[in-house]
């Protein structure tokens, strides 16, 4: 008799389901669940503007794999013409030069980081990474079989004292630090100076790499900038990941990560997909060439500081103190704590019977330690529906309180 398919998997596709999260048995009317840039900032007419004048301009190689004038290297880099606007851009923005080839396109930041896990970490590397953090890049770490440490992070990141005494115990088995040091995911939380520095001197002591998630560092509409890692770092173990799926487009699936060349060899060494499609890394470097991509991100974050504001304000009027959280700074969350008042797997049901969706906070840390989080995305929905459904979630915390307020 056949075996049915399913028998053939491998011990990793039967570990557990895909790290994607299926569509709702009711509509979702208040969809604050995933962290998209907002639609009414995508620049539509300049996209199809200069999809057109790249194809016409270009001509058939636009549709090939790569530059015949720059040859094999784009099949694993990815088109030249962009990753010399994006090394010009962290040069006047981070001050750092790493020319083109410390940068490699990826299909999203995403991909980026599978590349950096393939090329640095073997079977038994320990890998230290925020309590709560990225679910995808900790699903790379552990198909690599890296042994995976957690740290805290409070208001002011990454607690970088627990990964110290995670250094002194394991001595030179730490090869790798994942860190999202500006708008940490999910929690929004920010590294502070003194901690980004002494991270730096950390893996100057210990040579381990760090990998620094940057994707929404451009998204701040509030506060001072913080240098990057890469920016202060003189080692040469900073590697940086960037995207425009969540500056520009998520569909454009274009992302990179840069560092210095030694440092991204080891991602080149063992890409193997033909690298990044040339028509949309064409269209992206014009775009970057024309000066377009600043002053649309200072557009959109004023979208965002709007949004921001109104989710905030909502949560206050309409939770009372049934609910603490941090007004964030930039990018697209809020990382909200439910009071130990509330009856929470009851009010979540209630919730998602109103069609109120956001990220429970288990998908982000294996234990919460008996606290209620949710991420709450307010970037793509528009502020009527950040106000209305925030009443809603507020009408059904006081209805689930144990000891009302």
């Amino acid at each position: 008799m056949t075996a049915p398919v399913e028998s053939l998997r491998s011990n990793l596709a039967g570990s557990g389901p895909p790290l994607f999260f299926p569509d709702p048995e009711v509509p979702a009317v208040f969809n604050f669940d995933q962290g998209l840039a907002a639609p009414e900032t995508f620049p539509r007419e300049d996209l199809t503007r200069l999809a057109k004048l790249v194809l016409q301009r270009d001509g058939a190689e636009v549709l090939d794999y790569f530059d015949p004038d720059t040859g094999y290297e784009e099949l694993v880099f990815g088109y030249k013409g962009l990753r010399e606007q994006i090394a010009r851009r962290i040069a006047e923005k981070q001050g750092v030069d790493l020319g083109p080839r410390g940068v490699i396109l990826t299909s999203g930041s995403v991909q980026g980081i599978s590349l950096a896990v393939a090329g640095y970490i073997n079977k038994g590397d320990v890998v230290v990474v925020e309590a709560a953090s990225f679910p995808y890049a900790l699903r790379f770490m552990e198909m690599a079989g890296a042994d995976i440490r957690t740290v805290p992070v409070d208001d002011n990141g990454m607690d970088v004292d627990a990964l110290a005494e995670i250094l002194r115990a394991e001595g030179g088995r730490v090869k790798m630090v994942y860190t999202i040091p500006t708008f940490q995911t999910p929690t929004a939380t920010e590294m502070s100076l003194p901690r980004r520095k002494q991270l730096l001197a950390l893996a100057k002591e210990h040579s381990f790499l760090i990998m620094e998630d940057n994707v929404y560092g451009d998204l701040r509409f509030a506060g001072e900038d913080l240098p990057t890692l890469l920016s202060l770092d003189d080692t040469g173990l900073v590697i940086q990941c960037g995207s425009f799926s969540k500056i520009v487009a998520p569909a454009l699936r274009l992302g990179w990560i840069a560092g210095q060349p030694k440092a991204i060899e080891a991602l080149a060494a063992v890409r193997q997909d033909l690298g990044v499609g040339q028509w949309l890394a064409r269209v992206m470097a014009e775009y970057l060439a024309e000066g377009l991509l600043d002053p649309h991100i200072a557009k959109a974050n004023l979208v965002y500081k709007s949004k921001a504001e109104t989710a905030s304000r909502t949560l206050r009027e309409r939770c009372g103190d049934f609910v603490r959280f941090t007004d964030p700074q930039g990018s697209f969350y809020l990382w909200v704590e439910i009071d130990e008042r509330i009856d929470w797997d009851k009010a979540a049901k209630l919730a998602e019977r109103e069609g109120i969706f956001f990220r429970p906070g288990e998908r982000f840390m294996n234990d919460t330690g008996g606290r209620q989080f949710l991420r709450l995305a307010y970037s793509h929905v528009s502020e009527d529906v950040i106000a209305r459904g925030l009443e809603t979630l507020g009408d059904i915390l006081r209805q689930c309180a144990r000891v009302p307020a």
